[in-house]
């Protein structure tokens, strides 16, 4: 199957484009001569100590003198991430820090520096400092020595001030890339050497990196030297036909992946492959292909070689007949079903940083498309290969195959689904042949309901996510179920390493996650949507699942790790309330699905203190607000309204009213939940009451009319407190809450359950739903309300 190289290639470069994810010391290559996007290379930032609002970077646009254009995005911290937009040279790039600048070094460029280059001309944080980003100058200051400047391309004299014009400069990085092809690389027409100028008002030209000359004119450097020497690397290829091969994939350096993460990028490079790197020990990582990278029925292979010192000039053959196959299957695994294999791995250096290839979301799937490292039978190379490793020394490197067997890939799947998972720390393994048992397989019954909404008509899609600790992968073929009861099962060869979680998207257009766990073969049971959409007492988790363009990017920090979900901490307490929990108290909505619709008011001691109405939209989820709290104990009260985003009929109020003081005992939290926005220090639960509903209904979520009906419900604080409702009163309404019956006591039963009795009239005498009005209180006088309006159908 032959993809137009231009369709798949902007597909690459949409995605990519579209990515939130920051790469430090960001190293990529796109094919010669090619503007499309080049594919970017995730360097692991630290995860949030606690889900805190993230400062916004600030983003320059910078042309180099090669014509060379990227994006510098400046954190708040000083730390830059670099992404290529138009390459007319090479496409290539170094990138280093030295003295807190950053340097990008186009591959055209790399055999001057130190001998015709000035390497500041790269300093790309400065040109955004001294203002000679795009915004700012048309122009690069320079300066030419011992060479005429008319005969560089670009160059422009005025009124004695020379510089090279942005508009016109890739003819100076293209005429540089010709000059090394023929074999004078290091030198301007005439001899020469061309420096960056500095610019009056700018601040002060930085002190230069001492850097080796090319690499067939090197300057020695002592070992105590500041100096970073370049060399150039050979890279040849042999396919599995034995023929020269054609290459997709990385060159990185795993003593420190600020000094270089280079990226063959996608549509391939035939084999052999030149590129100029600094001094160092680099981990090869490329796919080679037995024919054009574009066509993604040729057949692949991962070829990595983890750790090679490179000291000189270096070639070096990536031989595919090395691999060995992937060959996974499962004990009675159906013949008809279609099994579809995925490999990823993530390569780290000592310091950190490097790159992470996953399934995980758009993105990441189009990543290993480009590589090639997905099978599907009848669009993907008919078998998987990799080459086995030995263990690293430099940094990390993790690998995992991953298998998913389903019956269709786009239509419904009533029968089971299979999600098997093979990962391995440190190397690749030798043998990549596995049989699975029955015996060790984890069944997992699912139980899914349909929201209550006549307009509500997306079909199910129940889909895992699959955490190790350097990756998390969406596994998501197969994912549209019907509505019924359904067994599926995971496998981990390392059930220690895996933490499975599950997502429901429901009839709503809402998505539903569940709790993450680590698994053992036997039996788990899930229960999904049993109604009504309530905010749910979970502790948000840290890691942040997210799907489509723009995936998390597979950086994982302690998967499990939890949040709390409303803490004081002095003077300030912190929300990050969940929406749309169900009748598992575990489970919560996705994101912030209701901030279009959501409104939040606080009161301190009956005085209004905060209210969405200031807002210019007059809408505000409880999702990483702050609320203010007095220095004395004080009575509050918090109101938390919202409407469905696709069911706009079911609407839910909540309010609280609690006591707190910065003196309450900060209640030991569990070893996985962390306080913010100091987790270094102790919290204290705010003693919210949750109300969580136990409603005996149909798969869609309805019960019949005219008869008595009795169900329960659980009114308890939020995760890992061990606070509990005493009483509790229940209202019922048929005609969408114009009129509410009288309140009756529910029945205790212990630990903050109840059951109540109401009679339902006649379908004709109702609107079709029932609304519920549940109010409760502790023993300490906390108490709640909440009001959900289309709780359930009637049928």
């Amino acid at each position: 199957m032959q993809i137009p190289r231009r369709t798949l290639a902007t597909l690459v470069g949409l995605a990519l484009a579209a990515g939130t994810v920051g790469v430090a010391g960001i190293v990529t290559a796109a094919p010669s001569h090619s503007t499309d996007p080049p594919l970017r290379a995730d360097a692991p930032t630290a995860a949030p100590a606690a889900p805190v609002a993230r400062t916004a970077a600030s983003e320059a646009t910078v042309t180099l003198v090669t014509g060379d254009r990227l994006r510098v995005s400046t954190r708040p911290d000083g730390t830059t991430s670099v992404t290529p937009l138009v390459a007319p040279s090479a496409g290539t790039y170094t990138s280093f820090v030295y003295r807190g600048d950053r340097y990008v070094v186009p591959a055209a460029a790399a055999p001057y520096l130190g001998s015709a280059l000035d390497v500041r001309l790269f300093d790309v944080s400065y040109l955004v400092r001294a203002k000679l980003d795009d915004a700012h100058a048309r122009t690069v200051p320079v300066a030419v020595a011992g060479s005429d400047d008319t005969a560089l391309p670009a160059t422009t004299t005025d009124g004695g001030t020379t510089a090279v014009t942005k508009k016109s400069a890739g003819k100076l990085g293209r005429m540089l890339a010709t000059r090394w092809r023929r074999g004078h690389p290091g030198t301007l027409p005439g001899g020469g050497r061309l420096t960056l100028a500095h610019r009056t008002g700018a601040p002060a030209l930085p002190a230069a990196p001492a850097l080796a000359g090319t690499p067939k004119a090197r300057q020695a450097l002592s070992p105590n030297s500041a100096g970073l020497p370049f060399e150039t690397v050979t890279i040849d290829a042999i396919d599995r036909s034995g023929n020269e091969g054609t290459v997709v994939g990385y060159l990185q350096n795993v003593d420190d992946a600020r000094l270089g993460v280079l990226a063959v990028a996608y549509p391939g490079q035939p084999a052999p492959l030149a590129l100029s790197v600094p001094r160092g020990t680099y981990s090869f990582e490329f796919s080679v292909m037995d024919g054009p990278a574009d066509d993604l029925s040729v057949q692949s292979t991962l070829v990595v070689k983890p750790e090679v010192p490179i000291d000189g000039d270096t070639s070096i053959t990536l031989d595919a007949r090395q691999g060995v196959p992937y060959d996974a299957s499962v004990a009675d695994q159906p013949a008809d079903d279609i099994q579809v294999d995925m490999m990823t791995y993530a390569r780290s250096s000592a310091t950190g940083g490097g790159v992470n290839i996953q399934a995980y979301g758009y993105d990441g799937a189009l990543l290993l498309v480009a590589l090639h490292l997905a099978r599907q039978p009848g669009a993907m190379p008919a078998q998987l290969f990799a080459t086995p490793t030995p263990p690293v020394r430099h940094g990390t490197m993790n690998f995992a195959a991953i298998s998913e067997v389903v019956g269709s890939i786009y239509g419904s799947n009533p029968d089971p689904r299979y999600f098997l998972m093979f990962p391995h720390q440190g190397s690749i393994p030798s043998s990549l042949t596995y049989r699975v048992p029955a015996a060790d397989l984890t069944a997992v019954h699912t139980s899914m309901h349909a929201s209550p909404c006549a307009t509500c008509t997306d079909d199910p899609e129940l889909l895992q996510l699959v955490f190790l600790p350097w990756s998390q992968d969406e596994l998501g073929l197969g994912a549209l179920v019907p509505l019924a009861d359904r067994v599926d099962y995971r496998y981990s060869s390392e059930p220690s390493l895996t933490v499975w979680q599950s997502a429901f998207n429901a009839s709503d257009g809402t998505r539903r996650w569940g709790p993450r766990e680590t698994l053992k073969p036997g039996r788990l049971d899930e229960e999904f949507n049993r109604g009504p959409a309530v905010p749910s007492p979970a502790a948000p988790y840290l890691q942040t699942p997210s799907t489509g363009l723009g995936g998390a990017g597979g950086t994982v920090r302690a998967s499990t790790l939890t949040g709390c979900g409303a803490c004081r901490q002095d003077d300030d307490a912190v929300l990050w309330l969940q929406p749309l929990g169900d009748s598992d108290p575990s489970h919560y909505g996705a994101g912030n699905p209701v901030d279009e619709n959501s409104s939040v008011r606080f009161w301190r001691n009956g005085k209004l203190a905060l209210t969405s109405d200031t807002r210019v939209t007059r809408r505000l989820s409880p999702n990483g607000v702050v609320l203010p709290m007095l220095a004395t104990a004080a009575d509050y009260r918090l109101d938390w309204a919202s409407i469905g985003k696709h069911d706009t009929e079911h609407r839910v109020t909540t309010s609280w009213r609690f006591r707190s003081g910065p003196s309450d005992a900060a209640a030991p939290l569990p070893p996985e939940e962390t306080c913010s926005p100091d987790q270094s220090r102790s919290c204290s639960f705010l003693p919210l009451l949750y109300v969580t509903y136990d409603l005996p209904l149909d798969l869609h979520d309805r019960t019949t009319a005219g008869a008595p009906y009795t169900f329960g419900f659980t009114v308890a604080g939020q995760q890992h407190s061990t606070q509990r409702a005493t009483a509790a009163t229940v209202s019922v309404s048929y005609d969408d809450g114009t009129t509410w019956s009288d309140p009756v006591g529910a029945t205790a039963t212990g630990h903050g359950r109840f059951t109540a009795t109401v009679d339902q009239p006649a379908l004709a005498d109702t609107t079709g739903f029932a609304s519920l009005r549940i109010s409760a209180q502790d023993a300490d006088g906390n108490a709640v309300t909440q009001t959900v309006i289309h709780a359930y159908g009637l049928s």
